[in-house]
């Protein structure tokens, strides 16, 4: 919920590619969970869909991003 007014917040700050990333979702467990086992599978399965479609895929689709220029030093 944090990322998505900036997704890009989460990206290296020097162009390295992501690897790896971790998930944390707290969410409260309901007594209308169901099964316990197929009921936490279920709600792991939603949060990673949630988090690509709602950060990964918006960040595939931005432009790379520009490599930034060093100020110019004055001559003197």
């Amino acid at each position: 919920e944090r990322l998505r007014p900036e997704p890009g917040d989460i990206l290296p700050k020097d162009g390295a590619r992501i690897t790896g990333f971790r998930l944390s979702l707290f969410k409260g467990m309901g007594a209308g969970r169901g099964n316990a086992a197929s009921g936490f599978i279920h709600s792991v399965d939603e949060a990673v869909d949630r988090f690509l479609s709602g950060v990964v895929v918006p960040l595939d689709r931005r432009p790379a991003r520009r490599p930034q220029r060093a100020e110019p030093t004055p001559a003197g």
